[in-house]
Formats: structure tokens, C-alpha cells, sequence
């Protein structure tokens, strides 16, 4: 598998792939670092995160009635200034959450991609 590289000064980077974390979060966490080593940056039954030394982060998150997450999901952080166009011809908004910055989209194969528009 070719290394991950996260550049971190482009308009639109990847900030995470998104796993299903199950009933704890802590458990797949656990077990990807075991594989994949990195670095524990959150820790908690509903969410985990993960940062590989390449700098891409791995989020493990339990669905909640106010957080809509499922595996196999993307999250793309945006500078605000960038055009989406490429983006977003290809998908339908199934969520905007304002108050932090994300809002969610899926795209024509039903992938979900949250898009978390960085503060300047």
C-alpha cells in the first residue's frame, strides 16, 4: 500500500477516513494502533481518533441521534475561500452543521464526505 501524504497548506486537504467505532470507540482505536502504530489524539467511549505519523488521522465514532456517522466516510478540511464546485456538483447536502464548521454530503455512490471548513 503507497504511504499517505497529508499536505497541510492546500485549500482543501484530507483530514480524516472515518471508521465505525461500534459500541467503544476506544476498542478499534486500539487495535488499528497495533497494526498501524500513530499516535492517540482523543480517547472516549463515543470517539476516537488516531494520527499516523503521516499526518492522516483515522476518527472511530459511535453513532449518536446528534452525531450521523457511519464507516467508510471521509473528511476533507476546506478553506473557506476555496470554490467546492468540483466537489459538490457531484453530491447532495444531507447536513449542515453550522455552529462547528461541518456540514455533510453524499455523493452519486453514496459515500459520505463531511467537509470541515478550517477558520482563518
Amino acid at each position: 500500500m503507497p504511504e499517505q501524504i497529508v499536505t497541510r497548506n492546500k485549500p482543501l486537504n484530507l483530514f480524516s477516513v472515518n471508521l465505525a467505532g461500534g459500541e467503544n470507540c476506544s476498542e478499534p482505536m486500539h487495535f488499528y494502533q497495533s497494526i498501524l502504530g500513530g499516535k492517540v489524539l482523543k480517547e472516549s467511549f463515543g470517539h476516537a481518533e488516531l494520527e499516523l505519523e503521516s499526518g492522516l488521522r483515522i476518527v472511530f465514532s459511535k453513532e449518536t441521534e446528534h452525531c450521523p456517522v457511519r464507516g467508510g466516510t471521509l473528511t476533507l478540511q476546506v478553506d473557506q475561500h476555496d470554490p467546492l464546485d468540483r466537489i459538490l456538483s457531484h453530491c447532495q447536502l444531507v447536513q449542515a452543521v453550522p455552529t462547528q464548521g461541518y456540514s455533510l454530503y453524499e455523493d452519486h455512490w453514496g459515500n459520505w464526505i463531511w467537509l470541515y471548513f478550517a477558520k482563518n
